[in-house]
């Protein structure tokens, strides 16, 4: 059966209104036309698929990247090159990453990613995203230590999903939201299906989702540290979303959190009022779309660059 006949019966199925109907991911051949006024700008997609969750432990097996043009106010126009490499991890492959991925020992075998065509492919990039930057820029710079630092922005964290009624950050489930599904856990039709989903519109809202990224990615970011911070005021902390962790210079321990600028002076009246009763001198540190996901920590402080609002955020610590 011929593929307009089959979108034809999905088209019947739908307006019945009894049934949800959704298609195999389909490479367009563009997403939007291109205005002489357009400001392109490029930006790429990034999956990797690893022996595991640690970037200090585990090994890449896979990079895919994707590039797009898009415009500042959100419209992606066309897809570009791709890449595609796979890298020797020098150990087997745990059994049920090939399960998952289906990438074998084989497959990988001999096989290296260039640190310079790595390199030469990011050139002309404005922003790096993918669905886990967390994840995903962890290891790409244990893998590639020497790459000029991009903006990067993520997909899961970057979208208030939430808000739009989509639970779970899963892309395979984003996806069938917006009625597509695919064989993801590989590299290249992950980066495709994600760079799908930013060419929409948001459920709710109906922004366009790259639009929405990018307004949420470039924004400051401050991650406060509430340093010795009273033992049995741990349970209130953690209900308000801080994880337990390491500063990445400066070596302590300590409950974090980030949040964007907007939110910062009421965190810190929460911090003042309901944690340590008094005034404070906390460590804080600035994030920008280049040092956002990093584990580099020369990206971490910046003593002039923001050094106007760490002094906006230090004097609020102190104020009664």
């Amino acid at each position: 059966m011929s593929t307009s006949k089959l979108d034809q019966i999905a088209d019947q199925l739908r307006q019945s209104g009894e049934y949800r109907v959704i298609h195999r991911y389909r490479k367009p051949e563009s997403y939007n036309v291109t205005s002489p006024d357009d400001k392109k700008l490029i930006g790429v997609f990034l999956d990797i698929e690893s022996t595991g969750l640690s970037h200090t432990i585990d090994k890449l097996l896979e990079l895919g990247m994707v590039k797009f043009e898009y415009t500042e106010d959100g419209r992606i126009l066309n897809l570009l090159e791709e890449f595609n490499g796979y890298q020797d991890p020098k150990i087997a492959i745990p059994e049920h990453i090939t399960k998952l991925t289906g990438i074998t020992n084989d497959m990988v075998k001999d096989h290296s990613i260039e640190n310079s065509k790595v390199a030469e492919y990011l050139e002309d990039v404005d922003i790096i995203i993918s669905h886990n930057a967390q994840f995903d820029r962890a290891f790409f710079e244990t893998a590639f230590p020497d790459i000029v630092p991009k903006a990067w922005a993520c997909s899961m964290r970057n979208i208030d999903w939430r808000n739009e009624d989509i639970s779970s950050f899963k892309l395979e489930y984003i996806a069938y939201r917006y009625n597509f599904f695919y064989e993801g856990h590989r590299a290249i039709i992950d980066c495709l299906a994600g760079i799908h989903v930013l060419a929409q519109n948001l459920l709710n809202s109906k922004q366009l989702v790259l639009k929405h990224l990018l307004d949420n990615a470039l924004q400051l970011e401050f991650r406060l540290w509430a340093k010795d911070a009273p033992y049995d005021c741990k349970d209130l902390l953690k209900t308000r979303s801080y994880r337990w962790g390491t500063h990445p210079i400066h070596n302590f321990k300590a409950w974090y959190i980030e949040i964007p600028e907007n939110n910062v002076e009421e965190e810190i009246n929460y911090l003042r009022s309901s944690i340590y009763g008094r005034t404070i001198d906390i460590p804080i540190d600035i994030l920008d779309a280049f040092s956002k996901y990093s584990i580099n920590n020369q990206l971490i402080e910046k003593e002039d660059k923001h050094k106007d609002k760490l002094t906006w955020v230090q004097t609020l610590c102190k104020v009664q």
